[in-house]
């Protein structure tokens, strides 16, 4: 195709303009979406994690209400589950004759303490269900 005339130059400057900003947006689209769906996944699990928190919680909180089991709550503020145990005198940081469920900064179970030993939720399976 041949321009000519007295508006070629600008009419080149401009279907140049528009090639190139075709070019830049075929390469800049599928990194936000990909970036966008990482970020839908993120919110998702975090989502996800909270619910379980809230409904650990809930659960606890039903059975302290009804007396079905008597029972405190440790939160642990300078630890976050991980695969190593908290390391707490037992013995003396809760009280010996009731259950304490123990919860890291993050509200997530960690375990429970009993008679000065603690149970840790990745060594011990379903200690923290509120039972």
């Amino acid at each position: 195709m041949k321009i000519s005339g007295r508006y070629a130059p600008g009419m080149q400057a401009g279907i140049t303009g528009i090639l190139l900003l075709v070019g830049i947006n075929l390469f800049t689209i599928p990194t936000s979406l990909r970036k966008a769906s990482e970020r839908d996944e993120l919110r998702s699990e975090a989502e996800l994690e909270q619910v379980k928190a809230e409904t650990t919680k809930k659960i606890s909180d039903t059975y302290s209400k009804n007396g079905v089991v008597n029972f405190d709550q440790l939160i642990i503020s300078n630890y976050t589950l991980s695969n190593t145990p908290p390391k707490l005198d037992w013995k003396r940081t809760v009280e010996p004759t009731k259950k304490t469920f123990i919860y890291d900064k993050n509200r997530q179970c960690v375990g429970y303490a009993n008679q000065g030993k603690f149970y840790f939720t990745k060594y011990y399976q379903g200690v923290c269900n509120a039972s």
